[in-house]
């Protein structure tokens, strides 16, 4: 369930990247290491476990094991952490909403914005350099990149902007089914609900199951909650969509989903669109900087994830990946598409080349169906003057995650989630608290869990709300999130779930969302949660 010891926590000496093996802890590290002696103190107060070692006498616990594990190199993760210019006042575990630029990036910004003014330099560019060094990777460590062949990757402006422009360049037809879920962000959401509007597809939504172990799914059934059970949801509601005289042409999903963190299994998922021929769109806006996958072998048609959260880079910034050739583990056939936005686009035949216009007039389209000999990348990523050091900047923190290792990096923030869902087992007394499971085939480095869980009212109280969004202020979720910026200098967020509590019954919950990053030790998850306890109790007792 829980990861072993692994390598990849501690970059052998050839894979290292140039970073000081003699730095120390950065100030906020030693800030975080007095903290603990305040935590060790309130262990009774508010039922927390040790945080060392185990004594020889007694067998570690799962998140003794797991500390130990990501303690195991700690000057190489210092050394990583100090490439960060975040204030050294506040906590930062709201990754999933805004990375950080590391110092290199910064630099590599502020320097070209000067070149751009002082030298008065055009926008024009499709980025092939960026984008080649992007999806192929630089350096030596082996993982490095997307996967992906540079006409396959657009430098994006965002998640929700490489979803439009997935969803929409698809020349769906009246009566097409798209299947999704009930945990969409709007990224995704709003392009459907445009598709439903313009062309008049229809959308199927799966309710996903919330919760550790044992799950209510929406026929009322309990399910273990696994990677199989997604494979075999998305496949029934293909199945029964089929049964109903429907055509289902896409499934479109979240890896993870935004709410609660739950990385539903890609390759499971595509290989229900393998079975069906269906188009794959995956809103994987938390994938790039925090998973190490190969999107050419997860064979996904369009993958749009962001450049700004954990891949830290500038605002504004993302990455798409569209399919452009046949792969083994893909559907069998390229799904047709239209750039939405283009200046480039292949206006005129050429030799062995497959146009975008056609005709005398270059006035009749046709898809791509069969478009892998033209560069689709280009195509999209290109639309005028475009702001060139914003994305020179991308591809340094691409470049930075490579040297560090992408797979080093995957590694240690999932184990550190994994360590942070330990624990809040420990403190709050059951898994029932995770909104997430343990199961490390369905984890990422976000956790989702109830504060207020064993507190008198605590399921009243993760459900109470004066509306249907967590950001109402008088949500104590939403409470609870202000009062850790306020007076714990803690950053984090919650979210508004939807979970099943009957075969007829959705009700909201508005748990925490936890991102743990590369700049996160143990200590600042030990910290984040005691602050979390202290700040769920008071608020539990203001509200009976």
């Amino acid at each position: 369930m829980f990861p072993s010891t692994s390598s990849s926590l501690r970059p052998v000496a050839d894979q290292a990247p140039a970073l000081d093996p003699a730095a120390q802890w950065v100030p906020h590290r030693r800030m975080f290491l007095k903290a603990m002696g305040a935590l060790a103190g309130s262990a009774g107060a508010f039922g927390l476990a040790g945080c060392g070692g185990a004594s020889a006498q007694s067998v570690p616990t799962t998140a003794e094991t797991l500390r130990a594990q990501l303690m195991a190199n700690e000057a190489f993760w210092s050394s990583v952490q100090a490439r960060f210019m975040l204030n050294p006042q506040k906590l930062f575990m709201n990754i999933g909403t805004a990375g950080a630029m590391p110092t290199t990036t910064v630099e590599k910004f502020n320097a070209e914005n000067v070149a751009y003014a002082v030298e008065s330099k055009s926008g024009y560019s499709n980025f092939l350099t960026e984008r080649t060094a992007i999806a192929r990777g630089t350096g030596t460590l082996e993982g490095r990149g997307f996967g992906v062949e540079p006409d396959e990757l657009v430098m994006s402006y965002n998640t929700s902007d490489g979803m439009s422009k997935s969803i929409l360049g698809i020349p769906w037809q009246q009566g097409d089914v798209i299947i999704t879920t009930n945990h969409e962000h709007p990224g995704g959401d709003v392009p459907l609900g445009i598709a439903v509007e313009r062309y008049g597809v229809v959308v199927r939504r799966i309710k996903l199951p919330v919760g550790d172990g044992q799950v209510m799914l929406a026929d009322g059934t309990m399910a273990t909650h696994n990677a199989e059970l997604y494979r075999t949801l998305f496949r029934n509601e293909v199945v029964a969509a089929q049964g109903a005289g429907q055509r289902v042409r896409a499934i479109m999903w979240s890896s993870p989903t935004y709410l609660t963190g739950i990385m539903l299994p890609i390759r499971e998922i595509v290989s229900v669109c393998r079975e069906f021929n269906l188009i794959s769109i995956c809103d994987g806006a938390h994938l790039p900087g925090m998973m190490a996958y190969n999107y050419g072998d997860l064979g996904v048609d369009f993958m749009s994830g962001a450049g700004h959260k954990w891949q830290c880079g500038p605002g504004s910034t993302g990455i798409l990946i569209v399919r452009n050739r046949a792969r083994p583990n893909a559907a069998s056939t390229l799904p047709p598409y239209y750039p939405v936005v283009s200046s480039s686009a292949n206006t005129t035949r050429q030799a062995g080349a497959r146009p975008y216009l056609t005709g005398s007039n270059n006035t009749a389209t046709v898809p791509w169906t069969q478009r892998g000999d033209y560069d689709i990348g280009s195509a999209i990523q290109s639309i005028g003057s475009m702001h060139v050091p914003l994305f020179q900047a991308l591809a340094a923190s691409c470049a930075d995650w490579d040297a560090i290792g992408r797979k080093n990096i995957e590694t240690y923030v999932t184990t550190m989630a994994a360590y942070t869902k330990a624990r809040i087992v420990e403190i709050w007394g059951s898994a029932e608290a995770l909104h997430a499971p343990r199961d490390m085939a369905l984890g990422s480095a976000l956790t989702s869990f109830n504060p207020f869980y064993g507190i008198d009212g605590g399921r009243n109280l993760i459900r109470r709300s004066t509306a249907t969004n967590a950001s109402t202020p008088a949500s104590p979720s939403s409470r609870l999130v202000t009062r850790l910026g306020t007076e714990r200098n803690i950053v984090i967020r919650n979210t508004t779930v939807p979970r099943l509590v009957s075969a007829d019954t959705t009700v909201n919950e508005f748990p925490l969302r936890i991102s743990t990053h590369l700049w996160h030790d143990p200590n600042d998850v030990d910290r984040m949660l005691e602050a979390v306890r202290a700040l769920a109790v008071e608020i539990a007792a203001s509200a009976t």
